[in-house]
C-alpha cells in the first residue's frame, strides 16, 4: 500500500475493520429491495457467515446499486452459497472521503484480498 498517502490508508483500514467487525446478524440480508441499506455514496461489503469478506465496493448509491443487481450476488448464487449466510455490511462516506472513495475502495481489496472483487 505504498502507493497511497499515509492518510489515505488509515482511513480505508479504520472504514475495513467497520465493515468487518459488525455483527453478521446486524448486517443488512438480501432482499429483492435492500430497503435497510442507505439511498447515500459508501462503501460496502457482500459477507458470508463463515468465509467472511467475498467483495468490497463502493457506491453514490448502496441501496440502488445493490438493487440494480450486482455480479457478487450472481457469483454466490453460482457458488450455491445459502442466501440466508449472505449479508451486506456498508458504511456512508462523509463528503469529504467522497472524492478518493476509489482510492480507499482499492486499498481494503489489495489488504483483504475478497475472492469476488475485481484485481
Amino acid at each position: 500500500m505504498d502507493d497511497y498517502p499515509d492518510y489515505l490508508v488509515e482511513e480505508a483500514l479504520r472504514l475495513f475493520d467497520l465493515l468487518h467487525s459488525n455483527s453478521f446478524e446486524n448486517d443488512a440480508p438480501l432482499s429483492r429491495q435492500f430497503k435497510e441499506l442507505p439511498a447515500r455514496p459508501g462503501i460496502y461489503a457482500v459477507k458470508h457467515r463463515s468465509l467472511g469478506i467475498l467483495y468490497i465496493g463502493r457506491s453514490t448509491n448502496i441501496r440502488a446499486r445493490l438493487r440494480g443487481g450486482h455480479k457478487a450476488l450472481g457469483w454466490a448464487f453460482i457458488d450455491r452459497l445459502d442466501p440466508d449466510d449472505v449479508r451486506i455490511a456498508c458504511t456512508t462516506l462523509a463528503f469529504q472521503w467522497n472524492r478518493v472513495s476509489y482510492q480507499l475502495e482499492q486499498i481494503m481489496i489489495k489488504h483483504v484480498r475478497p475472492p469476488y472483487s475485481d484485481r
